[in-house]
């Protein structure tokens, strides 16, 4: 597994383990557990507990059955919802840090513009 990828997912909040799973999960699309503990490299005790977490945050999707079965969410629609939470709290930051400093009050000499998000 490339190691650039679970950095990247990693900087992206993903934790280490997290990162492994969903870059196994992108190229077996759908696997059971055991497949992905080995394939990944996680701990086959931590793997349910670890997906379980991963489906809470909207990164994989269960299939209840015999067996139960995991995939991952499209990279595309991961990245979109990433970016769309990422945006909205830079959004919601920049407004609260322009509450906390009056305008009146600039960090710089003659600043006395407001935070703005360029997306």
């Amino acid at each position: 597994m490339a190691l650039k990828i679970v950095e990247n997912l990693q900087k992206l909040g993903f934790t280490g383990n997290e990162a492994k799973i969903y870059a196994v999960l992108v190229r077996l699309k759908q696997a059971r557990a055991s497949e992905i503990a080995e394939n990944a490299g996680v701990p086959r005790p931590k793997i349910y507990r670890i997906l379980r977490g991963m489906e809470k945050k909207g990164y994989v999707w269960i299939i209840e059955g015999e067996p139960t079965l995991f995939c991952c969410v499209e990279p595309e629609e991961l990245i979109f919802r990433i970016r769309t939470d990422f945006m909205l709290s830079l959004n919601e930051t920049a407004s609260e840090l322009n509450a906390l400093s009056p305008v009146s009050e600039g960090f710089s000499s003659g600043s006395s513009s407001k935070l703005r998000v360029r997306a």
